[in-house]
């Protein structure tokens, strides 16, 4: 019973990537990728005009800001900051895990677009939904 829990644990405890040392070009190449461009969604205008807009910081050490800018119709912003941590799921970089069953699978990434399937739970799991997402580099 004991070798089947201390299986258990590690099988557990390797299913996330959190990888320490070198990375191979391909793997550099997404993670700069990721890390050297804050991503965005594009703005909300709602009916008062004022703007909203997601963005995404991300740095190489497993953090992340997520920005909220909200823009009034008098022109001036106001900025909303949360530092979170991410991390890639699987060996081959396609998928962040944010914690708490949240996962983006990477569809596309390169200098213009970031687009995902922006994920809440596991497949084949009752609630699993799945949503795509693009965002582009943000431009004030």
């Amino acid at each position: 019973m004991k070798k089947v829990i201390l299986a258990i644990i590690i099988i557990t405890l390797q299913s996330c990537i959190e990888k320490e040392g070198y990375y191979n070009d391909g793997q550099n190449k997404i993670i700069s990728l990721i890390c050297d461009t804050i991503w965005c969604r594009d703005k909300i205008n709602n009916e008062n005009g004022t703007t909203y807009q997601d963005a995404y910081n991300f740095n190489e050490d497993g953090t992340y800001e997520h920005i909220i800018i909200t823009t009034d119709s008098e022109g001036t912003e106001h900025i909303n900051k949360t530092t979170r941590q991410w991390s890639f799921y699987d060996p081959a970089f396609n998928t962040i895990y944010f914690g708490n069953k949240h996962y983006w699978d990477i569809d596309r990434l390169n200098k213009e677009q970031f687009s995902f399937y922006d994920r809440s739970g596991e497949f084949g799991e009752i609630g699993m939904s799945r949503e795509y997402v693009t965002l582009k580099p943000y431009a004030k």
